[in-house]
């Protein structure tokens, strides 16, 4: 285990790693006993990761079964990326001044650097996502794109454990920011939703 950060942390990163890799299948029962042995931790920091995964929607639990991992669905990568993307460039297009585009490289070529780190690389991608509408001062907007954010980070994680897919989102945020240098809003846009279709169509091929 890595010294560097709590143990509650390294073991969630082992069990998304299981997840991502199909070990952990979708529909199956957690077994805890059986997977905190093979982390060698115990129980409660199991529990503790546990407990976060479900929470970003990773897990579902219930009384009789315990932690079952939740299947994937097409409908749902379908259903709502394109709500994602036309939400965001909304937000773009009705920000009240350029985002900082200095901000958005800076953010970009730290997830560059990321990219064989999924867990890091996705918190860059994250932020990249929030600095672009930071200049959006509708409160109920930013809410509805968070909340259909936090619906799917699961898919986002397994998004992000392909190096060669981050690259591609690097370099479609880069065509977002050159379009932002120009005051280009339209070109950002498309540019915009090339990168959040891009992801789904990337999902939906590992169907």
């Amino acid at each position: 285990m890595s010294p560097k950060r709590p143990l509650r942390d390294d073991v969630k990163h082992q069990v998304l790693e299981r997840l991502v890799r199909g070990v952990l299948p979708f529909g199956s029962r957690i077994n805890e006993t059986v997977l905190s042995e093979e982390l060698g931790v115990s129980r409660t920091p199991l529990r503790e990761a546990l407990l976060d995964l479900q929470r970003e929607g990773f897990l579902r639990s219930d009384t009789a079964r315990g932690f079952t991992v939740r299947p994937l669905s097409q409908h749902e990568v379908k259903e709502t990326y394109p709500i994602l993307w036309t939400l965001e460039c909304l937000a773009l297009r009705t920000d009240e001044q350029i985002p900082d585009v200095e901000e958005l490289f800076d953010c970009n070529e730290k997830m560059r650097k990321a990219k064989n780190h999924p867990e890091q690389a996705l918190e860059y991608d994250s932020e990249w996502h929030a600095i672009l509408i930071s200049k959006c001062h509708s409160d109920r907007l930013r809410s509805m794109i968070a909340e259909l954010k936090q619906t799917i980070r699961r898919y986002e994680y397994t998004f992000m454990w392909d190096a060669e897919l981050i690259e591609r989102s690097i370099e479609q945020h880069q065509k977002v920011i050159n379009a932002l240098s120009e005051h280009d809003i339209e070109q950002a846009e498309r540019a915009l939703q090339e990168n959040w279709r891009t992801g789904m169509e990337s999902l939906l091929d590992r169907f």
